[in-house]
């Protein structure tokens, strides 16, 4: 048995999604979430096995991480099924010091694992973004994430809204834990701006989804009255999936300021993002609720300051060198694109010194041995 003291628990991260197409020897490359989580809990000391569904069987070594893939079966989501009994039994096999499974949106999974496994031995889930389920989903999450001895969410806040809903109880553990950090460095401004073209004064960055659960439309509005303060500001927005594209450039193409002053980009690779986030003034994100923010933890890698909805994930990565305002409030986003606009260029390397203090994956790797560690002891008590 693992005490609470010992400083290389052997940890098992479970993923139960499923990415269709996605190979087993690409998995950890492609997932970083999952693949560069488990690397740097294997550079802090931990043993590290990654048990995953995936388009095959499969055991891998990758590095210092153990992969180990079960056949999904091509169904890319089963929240509300049993997992697959050669999952649950390879799980066991591996005796585990404790288990971390990614999301909240696998009740009845969870339920399974934590019957398969030994009292000792603690299940920690991790908050991805998503939000408190409706319907059958929500009732299986208030009866069956119970179950769990804690959770591992960016800020306790998220945490919190799940409490008041009853998705969790009161009692549950919370650690605060990124679920992400990035390896993304700033590069040379001159040599950022002369590969990206990016231009404006300020030169206003946009990174992520044109979806509604990332709320463009409230970007551009606030851009477009910041634009009063701002003649000669541009906003430049780089992006992969874009469901609300047609209707953001139909917003744009309705109004002549908007027009000159905004940049569909589209898609970048994201090796080539450090030189975006670089080039640029400053960042911009108005989601009205998030995970970690990858997009933010990028910007803040690089020195970007930036402009954030004041929702929990955003505070506990930009912190206090953010201007932040509230979701949906354009008119509020306008004045602190304004008030970071006119200000003087902040200290970059104060921005990358925030990154490396409390964000980097060194940061993420040392806040989840520690939950671990608590669980564990947790658990040996109980």
């Amino acid at each position: 048995m693992t005490s609470s003291r010992n400083p290389s628990p052997h940890v098992v991260m479970v993923n139960l999604a499923l990415v269709p197409g996605l190979r087993p020897e690409e998995l950890l490359d492609r997932l970083p979430g999952i693949g560069r989580f488990s690397s740097s809990l294997a550079e802090a000391g931990a043993r590290v096995t990654v048990l995953a569904r995936a388009e095959a069987d499969a055991e891998l070594r990758v590095g210092a991480v153990r992969l180990i893939t079960v056949h999904g079966r091509d169904e890319p989501l089963a929240p509300l099924r049993h997992p697959s009994a050669e999952l649950v039994g390879r799980l066991r096999q591996l005796s585990p010091d404790l288990v971390h499974l990614g999301g909240f949106l696998f009740p009845v999974p969870t339920a399974a694992v934590r019957t398969a496994l030994p009292r000792r031995v603690p299940l920690l889930l991790q908050h991805h973004g998503e939000p408190p389920g409706n319907g059958r989903l929500g009732v299986l999450q208030r009866l069956l994430l119970r179950l769990a001895d804690g959770v591992l969410v960016t800020s306790r806040g998220i945490a919190d809204e799940w409490v008041r809903s009853g998705h969790l109880p009161r009692r549950i553990a919370v650690h605060e834990v990124l679920e992400a950090s990035t390896d993304l460095r700033p590069v040379p401004r001159v040599e950022a701006r002369r590969m990206t073209g990016l231009d404006g004064d300020p030169a206003i960055l946009w990174v992520g989804r044109l979806h509604p659960r990332k709320d463009p439309f409230t970007a551009l509005r606030a851009f477009e009255e910041a634009l009063a303060r701002l003649p000669d500001a541009r906003l430049h927005m780089v992006y992969a999936e874009a469901p609300l594209l047609a209707e953001l450039k139909g917003f744009v193409s309705a109004r002549p300021p908007l027009v000159r002053a905004v940049r569909f980009v589209g898609h970048v690779p994201h090796a080539a993002l450090a030189d975006w986030y670089s080039a640029a003034d400053l960042f911009l994100t108005s989601s009205p609720a998030e995970g970690s923010n990858w997009a933010l933890i990028e910007a803040m890698a690089c020195g970007l300051p930036a402009v954030a909805t004041d929702i929990p994930a955003n505070r506990r990565v930009a912190g206090e060198p953010a201007s932040f305002f509230p979701p949906g409030d354009a008119h509020e986003g306008a004045a602190a694109i304004v008030q970071s606009g006119l200000r003087r260029e902040p200290a970059r390397h104060a921005l990358r010194d925030h990154f490396e203090r409390r964000l980097s994956w060194s940061v993420v790797a040392r806040e989840a041995l520690q939950a671990y560690t608590r669980a564990i002891a947790l658990r040996a008590e109980s």
